[in-house]
């Protein structure tokens, strides 16, 4: 009970003393006016006697009701940092903060032109090289529609040869011509990523789907058949990604799987051996099969026109 009437006692006692002191300071500043007041009514007295007061003031209490932070002795790195800041806040804009960077390249509205080379991947007794082209309209940056044009070169493997001597067994192969196709294609995924600590590449993730036809010619086994060729509907599917280099050019690669429906040499023997000397005789007893032409190949991108601009603000 002692200990709170003596904690009471000194926080009047020095409440008492903050409002005299206060009160003493407004008495002086209203002496301080009254004096000026009477003092003389030319401006140039009063500049004279507030520049004396100013003096007066310097090497003792500051009197005034303004607190001068300048004078308190605090962390001048901090005042200078708030200085800098207050500089700074000046000049920026909302605009000049980008949290999310935009795109590096747009492909909506644009074309691509994008030839390119590849090699069958699936197939151990014939492989086929392909060099193509594909023209593609981006409706938008991630849907596209595209025309394709292949062209295969057959390449008969080792393997092939071996099986007729190991086996005394010819292999039923075809070869394929030509091909067309019309393709849609998506982007479900873009990102980028550091290039050796130097840069940063910026890619994409694209599929790919579409129907065409692709010709194809048979490989007699009988050396007295003539080779007939077929015309065969072939839907397509493929994945496969870009890397942007510039704002025209881009680097493609695709794995796409060519589902043909072709048609191969007779296997029927029974008859007699000149039963299909005539290609369309041969052709029409041709065995159906449905055949997966896996190629992988890589290529360039070219889009027209070569630059792109943005439509919508950051």
């Amino acid at each position: 009970m002692k200990r709170q009437a003596a904690c009471l006692f000194v926080s009047i006692a020095i409440g008492l003393g903050a409002g005299s002191t206060a009160w003493a300071a407004g008495a002086k500043d209203t002496s301080d006016a009254a004096a000026n007041k009477a003092g003389g009514g030319d401006a140039d007295n009063a500049g004279a006697a507030d520049t004396g007061a100013a003096g007066g003031d310097t090497g003792g209490a500051d009197t005034s009701g303004d607190l001068d932070l300048s004078d308190t002795g605090g962390d001048q790195s901090g005042q200078a940092g708030a200085a800098a800041a207050a500089k700074t806040s000046s000049t920026l804009t909302w605009q000049d903060i980008v949290v999310v960077p935009r795109k590096r390249f747009l492909k909506g509205g644009r074309f691509e032109l994008a030839p390119f080379t590849g090699v069958s991947v699936n197939d151990i007794l014939i492989q086929h090289f392909v060099f193509g082209v594909d023209l593609n309209y981006f409706l938008t940056d991630a849907l596209s529609v595209g025309l394709q044009g292949n062209y295969y070169i057959k390449h008969l493997s080792d393997r092939e040869a071996d099986v007729g001597l190991q086996y005394n067994r010819i292999p039923t192969l075809n070869r394929y011509l030509w091909g067309a196709a019309l393709n849609f294609g998506y982007v479900p995924a873009y990102g980028k990523f550091a290039f050796f600590n130097k840069g940063i590449m910026h890619w994409e993730i694209a599929v790919s789907g579409g129907l065409g036809i692709t010709q194809t010619e048979i490989i007699p086994r009988d050396v007295s058949l003539a080779a007939f060729q077929n015309m065969a509907l072939t839907p397509n599917v493929g994945i496969g990604g870009r890397f942007f280099l510039f704002d025209w050019l881009t680097i493609n690669y695709m794995l796409r799987d060519y589902i043909i429906l072709d048609k191969f040499e007779p296997l029927d023997r029974s008859r007699a051996m000149n039963m299909y000397v005539d290609p369309a005789v041969a052709k029409a007893h041709a065995d159906a099969k449905l055949v997966n032409n896996v190629m992988f190949y890589l290529g360039v991108g070219f889009y027209l026109p070569t630059g792109f601009q943005y439509k919508t603000p950051r």
